[in-house]
C-alpha cells in the first residue's frame, strides 16, 4: 500500500515532458474550439418563427398592415417581408445606366478618396466589377472611397446617405449604384431618429445618450435641447442586413463605414454568418466605444485588423477578412 501510494504521488507530482504538455494544449484547445458557443440574437425571422418562418399563419394578414410606422412600432425583424417591401419601393433608388455620363464637379479627379481607395484595391489587386457598400455616401463625389472603384473597374454598389443636402448632390452625379436616402439603424430593427445636418461633413444621428448628457450640461429639458429645423429633423434608419437583403446582395468587396459615432453599434447589428464581407474600413475616433472594443467586436466575427489608415480626413481601420479562422483549430 505504502508504494502504490508513492508510486501515485510520483505520477502526480512529477514534471511533465514536453510531449505531454504540448498534447495538454491541444486537447484544452480542442475542448474549447468544439464546445458550443452562444448564439448571437440578431432579430431574424428564422429566430422568431423557425427555419420555415415563410408558412408562418398569419404572415399576410401582417403584411396588409405594412407601414414605416407599423414597421417601427412592432421592431420587426431584420428580414420581415414588410421591411423589404419598405426598402424596395420607398428607399432605394436604382443604379443609373451605365451609358449616361456622370455631373462631377471635378472630373479630372479619378480617385476623391483620403486614400482608402488605393489601400483596399492593393489588397484585393484591382479587382474588376465589385461590388461595395459606402456610408455615409456624402454627396457621391468629394472624398469618396468608391467612386474610382466605379468608374475605372466597373464596380457597382449601396451608397448610405441621410443628410438632405448631401443626398441631393448624390441624386445627381449619375452614380452607377443604389442610393439609399436613410440612415443605417443601430437596432437590429427599423427606427426613426433625430439626425443633426448642421454640419453636412460631420452629420450624425442624435442618440438618446448625447440628447440626455447635452441637455444635462445645458440644464434644460431634454425635450427642448434639440428643436427639429432644417438642419435637425427626423429620419428613417434600416439594418443594413435588411438594406442588403433588399437589393439581393450579401457578399461585399468592400464596405467603408463613416458615420461620425454610430459605426460600433451598426456593426453589432449584423448577422455575420449571413453575410460575406471581405474588406471593412470603419472610422474609430468617434465612436464612444473605443478602437479597441471595436477591434474585438470584428475579431470575434473572425476579421483581422490589417492596420489604421490616418490621413488628413481620415482615422480609420482596415479590417480583413479571417480566411484561415477555420485552419486554426489548435490555437
Amino acid at each position: 500500500m505504502f508504494i502504490n501510494i508513492n508510486i501515485n504521488f510520483y505520477r502526480n507530482n512529477r514534471s511533465l515532458t514536453e510531449e505531454e504538455l504540448r498534447d495538454q494544449q491541444v486537447n484544452r484547445s480542442t475542448m474549447l474550439k468544439t464546445q458550443p458557443q452562444p448564439l448571437q440574437k440578431y432579430n431574424l425571422m428564422e429566430e422568431s418563427y423557425g427555419p420555415k418562418w415563410t408558412k408562418t399563419a398569419g404572415m399576410q394578414s401582417e403584411l396588409q398592415h405594412c407601414t414605416v410606422e407599423y414597421a417601427n412600432a412592432h421592431k420587426l425583424q431584420q428580414d420581415h417581408p414588410c421591411v423589404i417591401r419598405l426598402i424596395r419601393d420607398h428607399y432605394l433608388h436604382h443604379p443609373v445606366p451605365r451609358s449616361l455620363p456622370y455631373h462631377l464637379d471635378y472630373p479630372e479627379i479619378l480617385d476623391p478618396s483620403d486614400g482608402q481607395s488605393k489601400g483596399v484595391l492593393q489588397l484585393l489587386q484591382n479587382q474588376t466589377n465589385g461590388f461595395f457598400i459606402e456610408c455615409g455616401g456624402f454627396d457621391g463625389e468629394y472624398l469618396s472611397n468608391t467612386l474610382y472603384m466605379e468608374r475605372v473597374l466597373n464596380w457597382t454598389g449601396l451608397l448610405v446617405e441621410a443628410d438632405k443636402n448631401a443626398l441631393h448632390r448624390l441624386s445627381t452625379r449619375n452614380r452607377k449604384a443604389f442610393i439609399a436616402p436613410t440612415c443605417l439603424s443601430t437596432k437590429p430593427y427599423p427606427m426613426e431618429v433625430l439626425y443633426n445636418a448642421t454640419n453636412t461633413l460631420f452629420s450624425s444621428i442624435i442618440d438618446n445618450q448625447k440628447r440626455q448628457a447635452r441637455s444635462k450640461r445645458r440644464n434644460v429639458k431634454q425635450e427642448s435641447t434639440f428643436n427639429e429645423t432644417d438642419k435637425v429633423y427626423r429620419i428613417q434608419c434600416f439594418p443594413l442586413y435588411s438594406m442588403l437583403v433588399a437589393i439581393g446582395r450579401t457578399e461585399i468587396d468592400y464596405f467603408g463605414l463613416d458615420v461620425e459615432g454610430s459605426e460600433f453599434k451598426i456593426l453589432e447589428t449584423i448577422p455575420w454568418h449571413k453575410v460575406e464581407i471581405k474588406i471593412l474600413t470603419v472610422e474609430w475616433d468617434h465612436i464612444p466605444e473605443g478602437e479597441a472594443v471595436l477591434s474585438h467586436l470584428m475579431k470575434n466575427n473572425k476579421f483581422v485588423k490589417f492596420g489604421h489608415i490616418e490621413m488628413a480626413y481620415s482615422r480609420e481601420v482596415l479590417y480583413v477578412k479571417d480566411f484561415l479562422h477555420n485552419l486554426r483549430l489548435y490555437e
